[in-house]
C-alpha cells in the first residue's frame, strides 16, 4: 500500500482538486433554474431528446420561419451525455436541475485533461498545478459553473484533451496513440463546430518545431551542424508528425461524413472568424467580442485566468510569478525536449492571437496559458531539487499560489448562479399562457432563446446563427430589428415585422429596459448611424439615482442623478416631478418631460410661459443648491420612470423613435402596437397589421 501511495500519490491529490472544482461550481445551483439566454437554448434541445429520443430535423421556433438542425450547428454530445446522467441519477432531479448539476460536473472534469497535458509537457507537479489553476481560475469559472448549462465546459474539456492527445501522438507515434487522438477529435467534433482549433495548434506546432530545429542548440554536447544539415534533420523530425496529421485528417473527414460533422468546414470557419469575425454583424454588437488589448497589465491578468484578490502587492506577485514560470518553462523545454517547446510556444502565440477576436476568447487563452504556467512550475520543482533552499522556495510558491487560487475560486463560485428576475419571468409566463401557441415574438436578438425556450413561442432572431436554408440571414434580421425600433415611421416597423410573421396567427413585440443601454446597436444597424463615434445621432443617456434629500417629515424633496464633472440632474419632488439640469452653478429646465400620472405616461412640452412660471416657483432652490437658473431650456426630453431609480435623457433624434414610444410612452402615439403586458422592465405589444 505504501508503494502504491508513493507511486500514485498524485491520483488522490487530483481527486481532491476535482471535488473542490465541482463544489465551487455547484454550490449556488437553484433547483429548476438555469442562467438565461444560451443555456436555455441548450436545455431546449436536451429536453427534446429526452422527450422524443432524437433531435429535431427542423426547428420552427427559433429564428422563425425555422432553421435546419445539424451536427455542425447543434453539436449533440452534450445533449446525449446530460440525458444519460438524467436517466441514471438516483436523486429524482428534474431535467432542468440535472442540466445544472451536469454542467458543474463537466466544468470540474476540465482539470483532468489539464493535468494530463501539464504532466505530459513536464511532470506530475506541473500537471497538478495546472489542474488547480484550471479548476479555480475566475475567467474560466464564470463560464463553466453549474447554472450556465452551455457548451463552454465540454469545449474546454475536449480542447485540452485533444491538445494532450496530439502531443501524445507526436511523441509515441504508435497505432494506439493515433486511435486515441481520433476518438478524442471525434468527440470534439460532436461538441463544437470549431473543433479543428486544437488540430491547427498541433499542425502549427510542427512548423514551430521545424523553425526551432534550425536554431543553435544549448547543449554543449550537441553536434555542430551546418545549416543544410539542420534543415534536413528538421524535415526528418517533423515528417512523422505530418504523416500522422494527414492520416488523422482523412479519418476525421470520413467520420464527419458519417456523423454529419465537417472537418474541412471547421478549419475554414476558424480562418474566416480569425480574419473577419464581423462577417456576421451580430458579432460586432456582442460585448464579449469587443476588442481586447492583451498588451497591458490588465490584459495579461485577464488572459491568465484573472487571479486577482484586490491587494496590489499580492496581485503583482502572482502576475510576475506566472510570467516568470511561463518563460522558465519555455526555456527549459527548449533545452530538454524540442517537441514540447514547440508545442508550448505555439500555444502561447495562438493564445495571444485568439484574444484579438475579443474578450470572450480569453477563456481559451486562459486555459492554454495556465498549462504554460503549470509546465513552468513542474520544471522549476525538478530544477530546484539540486538545492534544498531552492526546493523549499519552489514548493512554498506552489502551495501559496494554490491556496490563493482555491480561496479565490471559492469566493467567485459563491457569487455565481442563475439569474432570477420576476419581471422577465412574468413576461415569459404571459407569452406562454396568454398568447396563441404559434405566435411570433420579436425584439432585439438577445432574448431570442428565452422566447423559444421559456415562452415557447416563435422568435424573429436569436444567437443561433442560421445558414443558407433560412429565409433570411442573421445580418438581415438584426438590421431589420434595429430599424423596427429606431425608425420614426411606425408603418416601416409594421412592414418589417410582417416579413417575419409567416403563418403565425399573431405577432408580438417586446420593448425592454436593457435596450436603453444597448440602443447603440439598434440605431447603428437600423439607421447606419453610430451614436458613439457620430455626434449627429446621440443615444439615450441612462443616469442612476445617486442620492436623496428629505424634509423634516422624512419626505423626499430632491433626488440627485450625478453625471460627473460637476454636472447632475436634480428632480424636485412635487405634484409634478421637475428635472433640473445643473452644470457648475448654472441650472436650466428641460423643454419636455415624460412622467406618470398614476399608471399613464404623459409627455409635457413646456411653453415659454410655463417655463417662466416654473422658474418662479423654483427660485428658492437657488440659495439651497447654490445655483443660478437661466431662462434657456435644454432641448432634450427627460423620461422619469415611476420607480425613480434612474432617469433617461432622450435626445431629439430619438424622441419620436418607435422604441421611445413603446417603452417610455407606454404605446402612446402608436397606432399599430397595442400594449398587452407591462411591468417596470418589460413592455409587450400585440402588433396590429
Amino acid at each position: 500500500m505504501k508503494l502504491v501511495l508513493k507511486k500514485y500519490w498524485w491520483i488522490f491529490v487530483l481527486l481532491i482538486i476535482f471535488l473542490f472544482s465541482y463544489h465551487i461550481r455547484s454550490v449556488t445551483i437553484v433547483p429548476d433554474r438555469l442562467l438565461s439566454f444560451d443555456p436555455i437554448f441548450q436545455y431546449r434541445f436536451t429536453k427534446y431528446f429526452a422527450d422524443w429520443g432524437h433531435l429535431p430535423v427542423w426547428d420552427e421556433l427559433t429564428y422563425y420561419v425555422g432553421r435546419e438542425i445539424t451536427v455542425i450547428g447543434n453539436a449533440p454530445l452534450m445533449f446525449y451525455l446530460t440525458n444519460v446522467i438524467y436517466w441514471l441519477q438516483p436523486f429524482g432531479w428534474s431535467l432542468l436541475t440535472t442540466c445544472a448539476y451536469a454542467s458543474a460536473f463537466y466544468g470540474a472534469l476540465i482539470i483532468i485533461p489539464a493535468f494530463l497535458l501539464g504532466r505530459e509537457l513536464s511532470n506530475e507537479y506541473g500537471g497538478l498545478f495546472s489542474a488547480v489553476l484550471i479548476g479555480t481560475a475566475p475567467q474560466i469559472l464564470i463560464r463553466t459553473f453549474g447554472s450556465s448549462y452551455d457548451s463552454d465546459q465540454l469545449v474546454l474539456l475536449f480542447l485540452l484533451l485533444t491538445l494532450y492527445l496530439i502531443v501524445y501522438m507526436f511523441k509515441r507515434k504508435t497505432v494506439s496513440s493515433f486511435c486515441l487522438a481520433t476518438i478524442g477529435f471525434t468527440a470534439f467534433m460532436l461538441t463544437w463546430n470549431k473543433f479543428s482549433y486544437s488540430f491547427l495548434i498541433g499542425g502549427i506546432s510542427l512548423v514551430t518545431y521545424f523553425i526551432l530545429g534550425l536554431l543553435p542548440k544549448w547543449k554543449k554536447e550537441a553536434p555542430k551542424l551546418k545549416f543544410y544539415e539542420k534543415f534536413r534533420l528538421s524535415i526528418k523530425n517533423i515528417k512523422a508528425g505530418i504523416i500522422l496529421l494527414i492520416c488523422l485528417s482523412f479519418c476525421l473527414v470520413v467520420i464527419g461524413f458519417i456523423t454529419g460533422g465537417d472537418f474541412i468546414g471547421s478549419i475554414l470557419g476558424i480562418f474566416s472568424f480569425a480574419l473577419q469575425a464581423e462577417a456576421k454583424i451580430v458579432n460586432i454588437s456582442i460585448a464579449e467580442l469587443q476588442p481586447f488589448n492583451i498588451f497591458n497589465i490588465q490584459g495579461w491578468v485577464l488572459a491568465m485566468g484573472r487571479f486577482v484578490i484586490g491587494e496590489g502587492i499580492m496581485d503583482s506577485f502572482i502576475l510576475i510569478a506566472f510570467i516568470s514560470l511561463i518563460l522558465f518553462g519555455l526555456l527549459m523545454s527548449y533545452r530538454k525536449k524540442l517537441v514540447d517547446a514547440s508545442f508550448l510556444l505555439t500555444m502561447f502565440l495562438i493564445g495571444i492571437y485568439t484574444t484579438f477576436r475579443g474578450v470572450r476568447f480569453t477563456e481559451f487563452t486562459s486555459a492554454m496559458f495556465i498549462i504554460l504556467v503549470g509546465v513552468g512550475f513542474g520544471y522549476f520543482v525538478k530544477y530546484s531539487e539540486r538545492d534544498k533552499v531552492l526546493k523549499s522556495f519552489a514548493i512554498g510558491l506552489g502551495i501559496l499560489i494554490s491556496i490563493i487560487a482555491l480561496s479565490l475560486g471559492s469566493q467567485v463560485g459563491q457569487n455565481l448562479g442563475p439569474d432570477i428576475n420576476p419581471n422577465w419571468d412574468n413576461a415569459w409566463d404571459f407569452l406562454r399562457t396568454k398568447t396563441p401557441e404559434l405566435s411570433m415574438v420579436g425584439t432585439w436578438w438577445d432574448p431570442g432563446h428565452m422566447i423559444a425556450g421559456t415562452a415557447e413561442r416563435r422568435n424573429m432572431a436569436d444567437g443561433a446563427h442560421c445558414g443558407d436554408p433560412c429565409l433570411m440571414g442573421i445580418n438581415d434580421r438584426i438590421t431589420d430589428a434595429g430599424k423596427i425600433m429606431a425608425t420614426k415611421d411606425e408603418n416601416e416597423s409594421i412592414r418589417l415585422i410582417k416579413k417575419y410573421q409567416g403563418n403565425s396567427p399573431k405577432a408580438y413585440w417586446i420593448a425592454s429596459d436593457d435596450l436603453i443601454g444597448k440602443f447603440r446597436w439598434c440605431q447603428y444597424f437600423g439607421t447606419g448611424c453610430d451614436g458613439v463615434s457620430d455626434p449627429s445621432c446621440p443615444l439615450y443617456m441612462q443616469i442612476p439615482e445617486s442620492s436623496r434629500s428629505f424634509d423634516n417629515a422624512g419626505n423626499i424633496i430632491l433626488r440627485n442623478y450625478d453625471m460627473g464633472q460637476q454636472t447632475k440632474i436634480v428632480v424636485f419632488s412635487g405634484q409634478l416631478p421637475i428635472p433640473i439640469f445643473i452644470q457648475g452653478i448654472n441650472a436650466a429646465l428641460f423643454d419636455e418631460i415624460i412622467v406618470y400620472n398614476n399608471t399613464e405616461a404623459i409627455a409635457i412640452k413646456f411653453t415659454e410661459e410655463e417655463i417662466n412660471s416654473l422658474l418662479t416657483g423654483l427660485r428658492p432652490l437657488e440659495k439651497q443648491l447654490n445655483i443660478r437658473f437661466t431662462n434657456q431650456t435644454v432641448q432634450m426630453t427627460v423620461w422619469i420612470p415611476r420607480h425613480f431609480s434612474y432617469l433617461v435623457i432622450i435626445p431629439a433624434n430619438l424622441r419620436n423613435a418607435v422604441f421611445t414610444k413603446m417603452f417610455m410612452l407606454e404605446g402612446r402615439e402608436l397606432n399599430h402596437f397595442k400594449q398587452v403586458f407591462r411591468n417596470e422592465q418589460v413592455k409587450i405589444y400585440e402588433v396590429i397589421f
